[in-house]
């Protein structure tokens, strides 16, 4: 199993993913992936710090299959619905979904 942290933008649903755990990633790190994403949003820069705490701050870890980790968006952000990952996969912890719902285990930070 391979671990990987998800970000989610609320603006456009864009997921991208991190390789490894969330231990790996300094804040500094996931705020500087998350503006990168965010300057095509076009916001101010007070809109665009609110965003990018939030988004850090909802940073789901997960733990993959090695054959669904090559499927993870890792490059760029995809659009949540083009991705193979459940809805329950970037939830608040709420309802975890089985090993028989989902490839995918999550965890909350």
């Amino acid at each position: 199993m391979k671990s990987a942290v998800v970000l989610r933008c609320p603006i456009c649903n864009a997921v991208r993913a991190l390789e490894g755990r969330r231990s790996k990633y300094s804040k500094q790190e996931l705020y500087s992936h998350v503006k990168t994403h965010l300057r095509g949003h076009d916001l101010n820069e007070p809109k665009m710090a609110i965003r990018k705490y939030g988004i850090v701050s909802d940073a789901t870890e997960i733990v993959v299959l090695p054959e669904n980790h090559r499927q993870l968006p890792i490059e760029e952000g995809t659009e949540r619905d083009d991705t193979w990952l459940t809805d329950g996969s970037l939830s608040d912890g709420e309802g975890s979904l089985s090993a028989s719902e989902s490839s995918v285990e999550t965890s909350s930070l």
